[in-house]
C-alpha cells in the first residue's frame, strides 16, 4: 500500500520536475525527495539552482530589462521626485528564508510571477525606519539614549524629517502614511544564486548536538548591481529634502548594517560602486550583448532550417516535384490548341500540397499575355471561376 501511494505521488511530481522552466516553482512546490535520504534536500536545491542557471536565465534577463524601462516610465511621470540609488552587492543576501515552501528554511524573496530575485519595499522602508531611529538617538560619544521605545524616539528625536518619509504609526492612530513611496530593490542583470549552510549546535531541548546536521539553504551570491527605487508622493512640500534625507539614510543602512536575514553574520550588506565595479559592469554588457547576439542567431539558424524542412515536406508531397514539371504540365497548356489537356490537371491543383503551384497559375493568368486564355477558359466548364481575375 505504501509503494503504490509513493508511485502515485511521486510520477506526478517528476513528470512536472521534468517539463518546470521555473526555478521558484520548483523550489516553493517541487523540490523534495521522498525518503531520499540525507542529501535529497541539498540535491534538490542545487537542482532548482541549475534551473535558475540555464532554464530561467533569459528569460530574467528581460525582466531586468524590463525593470529598467519601468523606472524610465515612474522618471518620466514623476520627475526630480523620483529617486535611484546603484549599489552593488558586498555579500551574501537572504531575504524571507522563513518564507513557506515544501522545504525548511529555504526561501528567498523573488517575483512570484517572473522569477526575479528582489528586495520588496516594505523591507527597505523597514531597515531605514530602524536606521534613521539609531540616528536620531545616537549621542556623541556613541552611545544610545534607551529611555524609551524605538517608535516614540523617532517621533521625538527626528520628527521633522523621519514622520514625513515613513508615516505616523503612534497608538492614536495613523494621521499620515509617509511622503515617500519605496517602490523596491532590483538587480541590474540576474544574480547568482548559491548554497550555504547553517550548523544547529543544540537539540530542541537545549542539549549539545553530538552529531551536527548542516541545514543547507539557498541565497543570492554578491557581485551583481542593484538599483535602489524610491519617490515622494505627489504634491509633497520640498520633496529634494525628503529624497536626500532618505537616500542618505539607504546608502548609510546597506553598506553599514545590511538588509534581510543574517546581517549580524555579514549578509545583506551592499558597497558603492568603484572603478572596478564599473569596468566589470561594462564587461558583463559586452558578454550579454555578445550571448545575446549569439541565441539570435542560433535562433535565425534553426528558423530558416525549419523553413527549408517544411519547403522540403511540402515539395515531397506535392505532384509537382520541381518547377520543370509543373511548368511542362500547366504553364506549357495556357495556349488554344493544348488548354483542354489542363482539365487533367485542375483536380491536382486544388490539392492543399500544391497550393503554391495552384497561386502561380493563378499569378500567370492576371498577366497581359493571357488575355485571350482567360477569355476561352471563362467558357470551359471544367475550369474554376475564381482562379481568373476580375473582369
Amino acid at each position: 500500500m505504501l509503494a503504490v501511494t509513493k508511485l502515485a505521488v511521486t510520477k506526478p511530481v517528476l513528470a512536472a520536475i521534468s517539463s518546470c522552466d521555473s526555478w521558484l516553482l520548483r523550489l516553493d512546490k517541487l523540490s523534495f525527495e521522498r525518503n531520499g535520504g540525507a542529501t535529497a534536500k541539498t540535491d534538490s536545491l542545487k537542482a532548482v539552482r541549475t534551473c535558475y542557471t540555464e532554464r530561467s536565465a533569459g528569460q530574467l534577463v528581460q525582466v531586468c530589462r524590463s525593470k529598467l524601462r519601468f523606472v524610465d516610465h515612474l522618471k518620466r511621470q514623476h520627475g526630480s521626485n523620483v529617486a535611484v540609488v546603484k549599489l552593488f552587492a558586498d555579500s551574501r543576501l537572504l531575504l524571507h528564508l522563513g518564507r513557506a515552501s515544501v522545504l525548511e528554511n529555504v526561501g528567498l524573496c523573488a517575483d512570484h510571477t517572473t522569477g526575479l530575485p528582489l528586495i520588496p519595499g516594505t523591507a527597505i522602508k523597514g531597515v531605514l525606519s530602524t536606521w534613521a531611529c539609531w540616528e536620531a538617538n545616537q549621542k556623541p560619544d556613541g552611545s544610545f539614549n534607551e529611555k524609551s521605545t524605538f517608535v516614540q524616539q523617532r517621533r521625538e528625536f527626528h520628527k521633522d524629517i523621519a514622520s514625513r518619509v515613513f508615516g505616523d504609526n503612534s497608538n492614536d492612530g495613523s494621521q499620515n502614511a509617509g511622503e515617500i513611496i519605496f517602490v523596491g530593490g532590483f538587480p541590474v542583470t540576474p544574480p547568482k544564486l548559491g548554497l550555504d549552510i547553517v550548523n544547529p549546535h543544540h537539540e530542541p531541548d537545549g542539549k549539545d548536538k553530538r552529531n551536527l546536521t548542516p541545514n543547507v539553504f539557498l541565497c543570492v551570491e554578491p557581485g551583481t548591481e542593484w538599483f535602489f527605487v524610491f519617490y515622494a508622493r505627489h504634491g509633497t512640500d520640498d520633496p529634494a529634502r525628503l529624497i536626500n534625507a532618505t537616500t542618505d539614510w539607504l546608502v548609510e543602512a546597506l553598506t553599514q548594517l545590511g538588509i534581510g536575514a543574517k546581517t549580524a553574520a555579514g549578509y545583506g550588506r551592499f558597497r558603492t560602486p568603484n572603478q572596478a565595479d564599473l569596468e566589470a559592469q561594462v564587461e558583463e554588457a559586452k558578454k550579454a550583448k555578445l550571448a545575446e547576439a549569439a541565441a539570435a542567431e542560433k535562433a535565425q539558424a534553426a528558423e530558416q532550417k525549419a523553413r527549408e524542412q517544411a519547403v522540403a515536406q511540402v515539395t515531397l508531397l506535392s505532384d509537382y516535384p520541381n518547377t520543370a514539371t509543373f511548368r511542362n504540365r500547366v504553364i506549357a497548356k495556357l495556349n488554344p490548341g493544348q488548354l483542354d489537356q489542363l482539365q487533367a490537371e485542375i483536380s491536382m491543383l486544388q490539392k492543399p500540397e500544391n497550393t503554391s503551384q495552384c497561386d502561380e497559375l493563378k499569378k500567370s493568368l492576371a498577366s497581359k499575355d493571357h488575355k485571350d486564355i482567360r477569355k476561352r477558359l471563362r467558357d470551359k466548364p471544367w475550369f474554376p471561376k475564381e482562379w481568373l481575375p476580375p473582369q
